[in-house]
């Protein structure tokens, strides 16, 4: 049975689940208020990994406290070879290396977005 809360359902989504596992093998407790995908690039960000660009750091906290649906289908549309290949590579993968792919992702999707002067 799925959850009534239209923001737990989002949470329960593979890609959030695979960054809620990534997050527990790094000791971190996955955060009520935002999809374990973006605690988890957060997570990398504090923890050293630095972005292509400052924007996406911006971005990213932009996307984290936005309405969920809208912030996800942002982040996964267009990824290269798909959700579900990005969701098994993310598996294979420490903390640290998956919140840096995710963050390579994000960068990728603010560049394509001809409504952000990213690089301009």
């Amino acid at each position: 049975m799925l959850p009534e809360n239209p923001f737990e359902r989002w949470r329960l989504l593979p890609l959030n689940q695979v960054a809620a596992l990534k997050l527990k093998e790094a000791g971190e407790s996955a955060d009520s208020e935002r999809l374990p995908v973006f605690q988890l690039m957060t997570w990398g960000l504090i923890n050293g990994i630095r972005p292509t660009h400052r924007r996406t750091a911006q971005n990213l906290l932009r996307l984290q406290y936005q309405n969920p649906a809208d912030a996800f289908t942002y982040l996964t549309s267009n990824i290269p070879n798909g959700l579900p290949e990005l969701q098994r590579k993310l598996l294979s993968l420490s903390p640290e290396a998956a919140a840096a792919e995710l963050l390579e992702i994000l960068d990728m999707r603010i560049k394509a977005d001809p409504r952000n002067p990213y690089g301009r």
